[in-house]
C-alpha cells in the first residue's frame, strides 16, 4: 500500500471514489461492492473477464484507490471481510477460493489439491520472512527470556498453536503457563500475573473477548504484552507492547503454517541463547518421562 493509501473502511473508500472513476473502473468498483466475497479470492484477470474490461483496468482501479496494485487491495479487502465472518462463512469462502484456483488450473485431482495447499503454505512462510523486523524479533526473544513468568493465551482456532508454543517454551525456559478457560478458572490462572511477567497473545479476527480482557488485565498490572495478530491496527495489536502480524487470509485453516514457523523461530532463538539451561531442563524432562513410562518402547 502506498504512503498515501487510506486505512479507512475499504467499502466506504470505494463508494467515495466511484464518481471520479472512468466508466470501466466504475464497472470494477460495482463488482467490488456487489460481489465483494468473490473479489476477495478471484484473480484480477478473472474479474476483468466477468465485468468485460481489460486486466489493466482492474489493476489501475486498485491503484486509483491508493494501493500499489491489485494484490495489495485484495489483501486489505480480505482482512476487512474475514474479520467480520463466522467460522462457517470463512470455511465456505475458503472452499470457493480453493475450487476457483483449481478450476483455473483445470485440475482438481487429489495430487493437485495436495500440491496447491502445501505450496501455498510455503509461500505464506516465505512472504512473512521479509515482513518481520529482525529488531522486533530480537526484542521479543529478550522479553521472553527476561520475564519472570510467561503466560500464553490463544483461543478457538489459535488454541492448538498456543498450546504447542506454551509447551515448548516451558521445556526450554520454564515458568510458562497456558491460560485455558474451562480448565480451572482463567481468572484464577491469570491472577498471579505481575509487572515482572509477560503475556503472549495469539489473537485473530474475529477477536475473542476473553483474550482481549486478559490483555487488558496484563496491561493494568504493568505486565508486558507480545501479540501475534492479523493486522497492525487490530484490537489485540492496540493492547500490545510488541506486535507481529501474520495475515490469516480466507482459507479455513488460515495461515497456520506461517504462524507455526514464527513461533518455532522464537523457541529456536531462546534455545540458542540459553543453550546450557535449556539442555539441563530437557535432560530433567527426559528423566521424568522415563520415570513415568510415558512412551511405548516396542520396536
Amino acid at each position: 500500500m502506498t504512503e498515501n493509501a487510506p486505512s479507512q473502511d475499504i467499502l466506504l473508500l470505494i463508494r467515495e471514489a466511484y464518481a471520479g472513476m472512468s466508466a470501466g473502473q466504475q464497472k470494477v468498483l460495482e463488482f467490488f461492492l456487489s460481489r465483494r466475497l468473490e473479489a476477495v479470492y478471484l484473480s484480477a484477470a478473472r474479474i476483468a473477464e466477468l465485468v468485460d474490461v481489460s486486466h489493466s483496468t482492474v489493476v489501475r482501479t486498485a491503484q486509483a484507490l491508493g494501493f500499489d496494485g491489485f494484490p495489495e487491495f485484495q489483501t486489505a479487502l480480505q482482512e476487512q471481510v474475514s474479520g467480520k465472518m463466522n467460522s462457517t462463512s470463512v470455511y465456505q469462502l475458503g472452499t470457493r477460493k480453493l475450487i476457483s484456483e483449481l478450476l483455473e488450473q483445470d485440475d482438481n485431482s487429489m495430487g493437485s489439491i495436495l500440491q496447491r495447499v502445501m505450496l501455498n503454505d510455503a509461500k505464506n512462510i516465505e512472504n512473512m520472512v521479509g515482513h518481520i523486523s529482525v529488531a522486533d524479533f530480537e526484542q521479543a526473544v529478550n522479553m521472553l527470556l527476561e520475564a519472570e513468568n510467561v503466560y500464553v493465551i490463544g483461543l478457538r482456532s489459535s488454541a492448538p498453536m498456543a498450546m504447542h508454543f506454551a509447551m515448548t517454551l516451558r521445556q526450554v525456559r520454564g515458568k510458562c503457563q497456558l491460560l485455558q478457560p474451562g480448565v480451572g478458572d482463567l481468572v484464577d490462572q491469570i491472577a498471579a500475573l505481575t509487572s515482572k511477567d509477560l503475556l503472549f497473545s495469539l489473537c485473530f479476527g474475529r477477536y475473542t473477548k476473553v483474550t482481549l480482557h486478559a490483555m487488558d488485565y496484563a496491561r493494568k498490572v504493568g505486565g508486558q504484552i507480545i501479540s501475534v495478530t492479523d493486522t497492525a491496527v487490530s484490537p489485540a495489536a492496540r493492547r500490545a507492547d510488541l506486535v507481529f502480524t501474520v495475515r490469516y487470509g480466507v482459507w479455513f485453516y488460515g495461515a497456520s503454517a506461517a504462524l507455526f514457523s514464527l513461533l518455532n523461530a522464537l523457541v529456536a532463538a531462546i534455545l540458542v541463547q540459553r543453550n546450557d539451561a535449556a539442555q539441563s531442563r530437557l535432560e530433567i524432562l527426559d528423566t521424568v518421562i522415563e520415570e513415568f513410562g510415558i512412551f511405548d518402547d516396542e520396536p
